[in-house]
């Protein structure tokens, strides 16, 4: 199914997307709920992850027309990278120029609570892995108003960080981990999208307290409230032309 943000949304302002992660609930973020389509319904798998709906949904935050993807599927579902990021190539269809990535992630820092709010600077590949995303990304701009700002680090999932695994990433100066965001954020730069990254922390990983994904999701979904606030506030930067702070260097550091 193509759909034109445009004939959705009756304007020619390009949309802001945002991608929900697991347990983030954004809908409040939208005013006004206008169209909403499926990953099934755009020719995608359907999310299987519990947290993640699947669906596009077409709305207006304020006076900015907004297109929320609920949702994501992830390499550890059995799906290839260019599968993981054709969500990317539909945002990019519906119209999509501008776009939030968040995820539920540790955090590596002593620092952070759960419930925390990270915006990324740079995005990192954990290296023992077969796929071939970029050792290291900038997103396009760190999204204004987290608690703060550092390295997120993409692992392949679904387990957990081993002990070892979690000093190994402290030491490449990470301050979040997660699951997402690295396959994407690759495609938003191949197809010239502005992209920044936010991660809700969800837990300690410099504790040795058991997880379990039921827990990540009940995080998520008590930090979502503080999350839409941020979020509104980068809306209406981005289209007002506000400043919005860029991540230094290059786009791609190191492939």
């Amino acid at each position: 199914m193509v759909v034109r943000a445009r004939e959705v949304f009756q304007s020619e302002v390009a949309p802001v997307g945002v991608v929900s992660g697991s347990g983030i609930h954004l809908r409040p973020l939208l005013d006004h709920v206008v169209y909403e389509v499926a990953f099934s319904d755009a020719g995608l798998p359907a999310a299987g992850t519990a947290g993640h709906d699947g669906k596009f949904v077409f709305g207006w935050c304020g006076d900015v027309p907004v297109i929320l993807q609920s949702g994501r599927i992830h390499l550890y579902e059995g799906f290839a990278p260019g599968v993981v990021a054709s969500t990317v190539d539909a945002l990019y269809g519906f119209g999509v120029r501008a776009l939030v990535l968040t995820n539920a992630a540790g955090g590596l820092d002593e620092a952070l609570a759960p419930g925390d709010l990270v915006a990324a600077e740079e995005v990192v590949s954990w290296r023992y892995t077969a796929h071939p995303f970029p050792e290291r990304m900038r997103p396009a701009f760190v999204v204004p108003g987290c608690v703060a700002t550092g390295t997120y680090i993409w692992m392949h999932g679904p387990c957990y960080e081993t002990r070892a695994e979690i000093r190994a990433l402290q030491q490449l100066g990470g301050m979040a981990v997660g699951m997402s965001v690295a396959p994407e954020l690759e495609r938003c730069l191949a197809l010239g999208i502005r992209a920044g990254a936010v991660s809700c922390i969800t837990n300690d990983c410099t504790t040795q307290e058991a997880l379990s994904h039921a827990q990540v999701v009940d995080v998520a979904e008590r930090a979502s409230g503080e999350l839409c606030g941020l979020l509104r506030g980068y809306i209406g930067a981005e289209r007002t032309g506000r400043d919005v702070p860029v991540a230094g260097g290059p786009d791609c550091l190191d492939r």
